[in-house]
């Protein structure tokens, strides 16, 4: 059975012996370098190798002893805390059988409900934890809505979080969104919810996406928040790569990248294998990424990210099922916008953060190469691509208002609106430069500091 799981030479559930860590070893460096090597020079390698398992070993031991589920629960339960939320939600478990449980946050509507709940599925290796600064509003404009309040929840996939964690044997893309899709259907049915307003983030964006695929039915509304997968890979895009890496050492890194990323391994491989490290990566990581917030909760969301990550993987582990290297997608939205309109799911709402590296042109692509529907394209200011951790109001927001908004309302953001709503900073940088998420993104900030004008909100 073993041998149907990504090959993850980090993976948490294989014990590997130093022999296989140098076979991974070796393997690599020939791939990266596209040399041979003698039998004295393997050997010779293989000691480095061996020592850097012994190594690797004990920093996961060390990560075994120091995360469990009672950890992230206790850590979750403190973010919400630190913004206000945990006083607003029910946190509870959802048995969904073959002993596999969804765990979701709650936040029941203070009258009668009178719209279909709003579920809001978080992206890749996120969870519960990180709307915490979303749900007082979440409460006070959904759930305590004046006229149609509504219940809101937000659920962990299966395989993150504070859900189960089973085995991930999924191999093709169909079979690992079934992964996902399916436990959610039945985290829906053990709620007893027909219909629901379907809101996923990021990677979760393009599972909510499978979803109303698999159950046009049961969402009445889709929102993506920026979602992975909408385009295609750009003709040339691989070449471009390439020329831009092309020294020894810029292939050498490049080959490395795609080759960790084609036999499953994960970031969160290399946080378990840091040991007592990998805590203080992710601190760095998150403080660095939310600098601009408040940053009253950072050091809880830090704690429950690393958690988060350090746990048993699982889930994790779709990411190169669905995704090629550099996050395009292998079965991309953009091709299967068609026949969901065709089996009844018309309100398709995109959201992205102004400063995205999820770029909204993409979603703009779509809603050109369909005139005759109405997808409303909507922008939240002073936000990337985790628009609800970065402007958390502003998010909650958006989202009110893309439920709010009707089919044909003359409302909704045109092509020209939403372009105007770009800043001039964002403006300057082309769409198809730079190439990568860590270039584009420090490009951006570059052009940042040559803002002379704010930008509205979509809805202004």
């Amino acid at each position: 059975t073993e041998s149907r799981r990504p090959l993850d030479p980090l993976s948490p559930s294989l014990n590997i012996p130093q022999t296989r860590m140098l076979w991974f070893g070796a393997r690599l460096m020939r791939y990266v370098t596209g040399t041979s090597f003698t039998r004295a020079a393997l050997v010779g390698d293989g000691v480095l190798i061996s020592a850097a398992a012994g190594a690797l070993m004990g920093s996961r031991a060390y990560t075994s002893l120091s995360a469990s589920e009672g950890d992230l629960r206790q850590a979750e339960e403190q973010v919400l805390r630190a913004n206000g939320a945990l006083k607003f939600v029910r946190l509870r478990d959802t048995e969904i059988g073959e002993d596999l449980k969804i765990h979701s946050a709650h936040i029941p509507a203070e009258r009668s409900v009178g719209s279909a709940p709003l579920v809001i599925m978080p992206g890749y290796a996120a969870g519960v934890g990180w709307y915490s600064r979303n749900i007082p509003d979440l409460h006070a404009k959904l759930a305590n809505h004046h006229k149609n309040p509504r219940d809101v929840h937000v659920v962990d996939w299966l395989g993150t979080g504070l859900s189960s964690r089973p085995k991930f044997r999924a191999e093709s893309v169909e079979e690992t969104e079934n992964f996902f899709v399916a436990s959610l259907e039945k985290w829906r049915q053990k709620n007893h919810i027909d219909q629901m307003v379907l809101c996923g983030h990021s990677l979760g964006g393009y599972l909510a996406f499978a979803y109303a695929e698999q159950y046009p039915h049961r969402v009445k509304k889709l929102v993506l928040s920026s979602p992975a997968g909408v385009p295609h890979e750009p003709l040339g895009y691989k070449e471009k790569i390439q020329a831009r890496w092309s020294s020894f050492t810029g292939r050498l890194m490049l080959n490395t990248v795609i080759w960790l990323w084609e036999k499953g391994v994960t970031p969160a491989s290399f946080i378990r294998y840091a040991g007592p490290w990998g805590e203080g990566l992710v601190d760095k990581y998150i403080s660095r990424r939310f600098r601009d917030s408040h940053a009253d909760d950072l050091k809880h969301l830090s704690k429950y990210a690393y958690l988060n990550l350090a746990l048993y993987g699982s889930g994790e582990y779709a990411l190169n099922r669905i995704l090629k290297p550099f996050a395009w997608a292998h079965k991309p939205l953009c091709d299967r916008v068609q026949g969901l309109f065709e089996i009844g799911v018309q309100d398709i709402n995109f959201i992205y953060g102004t400063t995205d590296w999820m770029d909204h042109t993409h979603a703009l692509e779509v809603k050109k190469a369909f005139p005759s529907y109405d997808i409303p394209v909507w922008t939240v200011p002073n936000a990337g691509h985790q628009l609800h951790v970065q402007n958390p109001s502003g998010f909650v927001e958006t989202v009110v208002t893309a439920l709010d908004h009707k089919q044909g309302d003359a409302s909704g953001i045109t092509i020209s609106h939403t372009e105007e709503l770009r800043p001039k900073w964002m403006q300057k940088i082309p769409s198809d430069a730079p190439i990568g998420r860590a270039e584009r993104e420090r490009a951006t900030m570059r052009a940042r500091k040559h803002a002379t004008t704010a930008v509205e909100t979509a809805h202004a």
